[in-house]
């Protein structure tokens, strides 16, 4: 009932309407309405079983939902003793299309098979099968190489896949501009693409995360920006800050006050880049901390100019102490940086909101994320240092010029910012978000800390 309605209020306002799930989903959903799925424990039976489920109970819902324009898939790994999505994904779009109901299969996997998985599931679907690729491959990250795979599956109608919540650049807590990355990506996809360019979505929200909403927030300038590309991509980057402001503060913006915040926010991009990175590989984890060590020598594989499966450096190459200890130095004044950035960009927003007119509702929302901004950097940077010198004691002991005294320092720097992390976050537990303290956990902090006592 709640989707009819939806689809008739969608259809009076010109909005399309598409579905988006799992192909095969295997969470408890599934047994609760199907009890007998827990029995299945072969192929054969599970072909049998999604195929009955395609041609019946699908098409029997799809039937009362005439308003839907189509279903948006995702793939999962395959499971042992399961079907595989290849046998069983066409009689998922014989069912739409009997309908009359598009089909578009989804780049959704984070890890290094979701390409080829995507790849052979096209194989076994018609042209009109539209795929859903991300901007970026593994998650959107600012800086990072566009997608290797919208330059291929020729002949395929493509969709774009832009991240506007920030799963990988702080959940819409902290700031990162990106009209001008947003807009040179898709000046170059829709030049290698051209007419096989069909649409660009947006992700608004995390599922794990409630409440927590892209609009309201200072990020929403990206999903603006974004939509207003899609209509026209020669307006300047500039341009489309400029009526999103206008918008944000519920009036004309004059020429300087356009400026200093188009500058506020400017900072914010490049803050982001240095700030949760080791000279632009990955350090942080869906933008926190790693719990341990291992997950952070893990992420740090990930690099921004990273291809499809080959990353341009190696952070502390193994038998090279000085190309190390050289990095080590690159990676402090890359964080006295990121330092500088926060401060500076704190002391911006505190001229804006004592000079330049807008609600308290609105200077309660500036003043509240940029106080986070020195926060994330200093964890950050604490982190970056303690991993790195972990790395390098590692992997060059005695050579690195790295004590077992300075290691142990950094750490119990480490415990003591996870104490003040936790004081802050009690202290402003009333006026943020409920997730602030899964972002800024001290816990992991902590965890980290004990992680690198080891061994």
């Amino acid at each position: 009932m709640y989707l009819q309605r939806l689809c008739r209020y969608c259809q009076a306002s010109g909005i399309g309407v598409w579905l988006q799930g799992e192909a095969l989903p295997r969470d408890g959903k599934i047994q609760e309405k199907y009890p007998e799925y827990a029995l299945i424990d072969n192929i054969s039976a599970d072909e049998i079983f999604w195929k009955n489920f395609y041609q019946h109970a699908l098409f029997e819902a799809l039937e009362q939902l005439s308003g839907i324009d189509g279903m948006i898939v995702n793939l999962h790994r395959h499971q042992p003793y399961k079907a595989s999505w290849v046998s069983t994904i066409p009689f998922l779009y014989q069912t739409l299309r009997s309908l009359g109901k598009k089909m578009v299969l989804r780049d959704y996997m984070e890890d290094e098979a979701a390409s080829w998985q995507l790849v052979n599931a096209l194989q076994v679907l018609p042209p009109d099968v539209r795929v859903s690729i991300k901007a970026v491959a593994h998650g959107y990250r600012p800086g990072f190489v566009n997608n290797p795979l919208l330059t291929q599956l020729e002949g395929r109608i493509k969709w774009i896949e832009f991240d506007m919540w920030g799963l990988e650049y702080g959940w819409t807590l902290l700031p990162c501009y990106l009209l001008e990355e947003i807009q040179g990506r898709l000046s170059w996809v829709e030049s290698m693409a051209g007419e096989e360019l069909e649409a660009i979505t947006g992700r608004l929200s995390w599922e794990w995360i409630s409440n927590s909403s892209l609009i309201n927030s200072v990020n929403s300038v990206n999903l603006h920006g974004l939509a207003m590309f899609g209509r026209e991509i020669f307006m300047s980057e500039k341009q489309a800050f400029h009526c999103w402001l206008t918008d944000m503060l519920e009036r004309k913006v004059e020429a300087a006050e356009l400026n200093i915040f188009h500058q506020l926010y400017a900072n914010s991009y490049e803050w982001m880049r240095k700030t949760p990175y080791i000279l632009g590989h990955v350090l942080h984890h869906f933008s926190q901390v790693p719990v341990n060590y291992a997950q952070a020598v893990k992420q740090l594989q990930f690099h921004l100019l990273k291809s499809e499966d080959y990353a341009a450096t190696v952070l502390f190459p193994i038998n090279d102490p000085d190309a190390g200890r050289e990095q080590f130095q690159q990676l402090v004044l890359e964080k006295e940086r990121a330092m500088f950035l926060a401060q500076d960009s704190r002391n911006r927003l505190f001229q804006i909101i004592h000079s330049i007119e807008m609600s308290d509702e609105k200077k309660d929302l500036f003043k509240r994320v940029w106080d986070r901004v020195p926060y994330y950097t200093e964890m950050f940077n604490r982190v970056a240092r303690s991993v790195a010198m972990k790395m390098m004691v590692d992997r060059y002991g005695h050579q690195s010029g790295i004590s077992s005294f300075e290691l142990n320092s950094e750490i119990n720097e480490l415990r003591l910012l996870a104490i003040r992390i936790s004081g802050w976050i009690d202290k402003e537990e009333q006026q943020q978000p409920h997730y602030l303290a899964m972002l800024f956990d001290p816990a992991r902090l902590l965890s980290l800390a004990e992680s690198l006592t080891e061994n």
